[in-house]
């Protein structure tokens, strides 16, 4: 016997193995029971909801021979031979192959013989959508007055393409799509009558893909049984559907808020290395930042299942969230305009770590540049700034100055020669203490994205080979507003930009320019060529 995909095998033949559609069910059945027959339904909703099983379902509920039920015997030969497909008085046809109206016709020309072997002859018309314009004029006067022994089932996936004439002479049932949950449960039931074995974690996967569609599921199941050899994980299952991993995707949105174009890039070569689909992992940053925003929204109910998400949800602001969201979003629908998807997707990273919320940098800088005592790690004194000091430290000067107390790490970090994410990371410390030769690091908690134990012995290799001799290394948090190096640089670009706002706004030219046209000086437009 040849095999029989799992689509067709588990094909409901009760309203009781119907999955996502109970008030549609509960109608049909108790139009059953109370004998109420229309004698034309149309059945909508997107592709793989069950509009065509449901129809063949009603088709042999109106012809067991035990009578017109809501639950047909399913072992009479006129249940059998629906369940096969072979049942004579049951015409099925695809309007997506039969669109002209001689097709129409030849259809049509038997309907008013009374069905030989059932109890009403079916007409189950498939995408009725397709049929021109002149098919659907010779189809309208059978469907408004057809014989009583005669009942019209219509299905398609776009009912806006039906005329009204069409719409108004049908009991109309949309089909909704199924929930992630729901296929989720009905993959594992069916797995489990096909004794194969499974992770949570790769049915949740592709109850995902299927993107609500239960035929869509079942045919990823049968192609992911094949690939797995009967076993399903989660990593088969993202290699086979080519996604990725939620902890690459959250740890792709951290380098984002981290603002670390190294970190980023190389996430986004090891998404390119993995072959993955760029459209489907867009569409998983998108999820997780839903995901996100609602646990800033409802801490408790959201954030408390997921530590990752809970920590996300209190580096990134709202409203930098809702920025996010509408910038993936938007560039969601440029992927498939732009030469190659993976080229798409870098230019969504490029626009995300673009669009920075000007208004905050700026307030965030001004208040590191008179920042208060009590929220710093120590005296701001004993912390100059880059500019009040820029001749290098000896290590033999920090050995005999530095024990107890903090100097300016902002000079020793451009002598350690870091490069990549770790001359970032070091850029989000500020040196603490340093005693028998073991160096305290304060991080921005802003910044908690980078720290990773990688990162963390190739720093304290950096520092043992300034100081010449064995160096542990320890990190702590500090807070919001610690002095580190990447402050200091962004408080200077920060007073530069106002001192030359001010020289513009004295500038005879640039006044009269405002006076004339009515403008105003924005110093966010102004650009500095050089690099100082």
């Amino acid at each position: 016997m040849s095999y029989q995909v799992l689509a067709r095998k588990y094909r409901p033949r009760s309203f009781t193995q119907f999955i996502g559609q109970d008030s549609i069910c509960r109608i049909l059945k108790n139009a059953l029971q109370s004998k109420r027959i229309h004698h034309a339904y149309l059945f909508t909703g997107p592709r793989g909801v069950g509009k065509t099983t449901l129809a063949r379902l009603l088709a042999k509920c109106l012809n067991c021979r035990e009578s017109v039920t809501a639950e047909p015997c399913d072992q009479c030969t006129n249940c059998h031979a629906i369940n096969e497909n072979r049942f004579i008085d049951l015409i099925e046809v695809d309007a997506a192959s039969r669109t002209k109206v001689e097709d129409t016709r030849d259809l049509l020309a038997d309907i008013h013989y009374v069905p030989s072997q059932g109890r009403y002859k079916i007409y189950l018309i498939d995408e009725v959508h397709a049929l021109s314009a002149n098919s659907i004029n010779t189809f309208l006067k059978k469907l408004e007055e057809p014989p009583p022994h005669v009942v019209f089932l219509l299905a398609t996936t776009d009912p806006q393409r039906l005329p009204t004439t069409i719409l108004s002479r049908c009991l109309q049932f949309h089909l909704k799509a199924l929930s992630i949950d729901q296929i989720h449960q009905h993959l594992a039931t069916v797995s489990q009558n096909e004794s194969v074995t499974y992770e949570m974690g790769a049915l949740q996967a592709l109850g995902q893909a299927a993107r609500g569609s239960l035929r869509d599921a079942l045919s990823l199941l049968d192609q992911a049984i094949a690939y797995s050899n009967g076993h399903l994980t989660e990593r088969d299952m993202k290699i086979l559907l080519g996604s990725t991993a939620t902890v690459e995707i959250s740890t792709l949105l951290k380098a984002l808020i981290a603002h670390s174009s190294e970190q980023l890039w190389s996430i986004k070569e090891e998404l390119s290395a993995q072959a993955v689909d760029f459209i489907q992992v867009t569409d998983e940053l998108l999820t997780l930042l839903h995901r996100i925003a609602l646990a800033q929204v409802l801490p408790e109910e959201f954030s408390r299942s997921d530590e990752t998400i809970q920590q996300i949800s209190q580096q990134l602001s709202p409203e930098d969230t809702q920025l996010y969201y509408q910038i993936v979003l938007r560039s969601r629908q440029d992927l498939t305009l732009a030469p190659t998807p993976c080229l798409g997707f870098e230019m969504m990273l490029l626009r995300m770590l673009a669009f920075i919320p000007l208004n905050d940098s700026l307030n965030h800088v001004a208040e590191e540049i008179h920042p208060t005592d009590k929220l710093l790690p120590v005296p701001l004194e004993k912390n100059p700034p880059l500019m009040e000091s820029t001749e290098p430290i000896k290590a033999t000067e920090l050995d005999n100055t530095i024990e107890n107390a903090v100097v300016d790490w902002t000079r020793i970090v451009k002598q350690l020669n870091l490069t990549g994410i770790t001359h970032t990371f070091a850029h989000q410390c500020v040196l603490q203490s340093y005693t028998n030769n073991h160096v305290t690091l304060l991080l921005d908690p802003k910044q908690t994205a980078l720290h990773t134990s990688k990162q963390e012995e190739k720093l304290a290799q950096a520092l043992s080979r300034f100081f010449g001799k064995p160096i542990t290394l320890s990190i702590r948090l500090g807070n919001s507003n610690i002095p580190t190096p990447a402050h200091y640089e962004q408080q200077q670009k920060f007073q530069r930009l106002q001192r030359t706002t001010e020289i513009l706004g004295k500038d005879p030219t640039v006044q009269a320019i405002i006076k004339t046209f009515g403008s105003k000086l924005h110093s966010g437009s102004i650009q500095f060529l050089d690099k100082d």
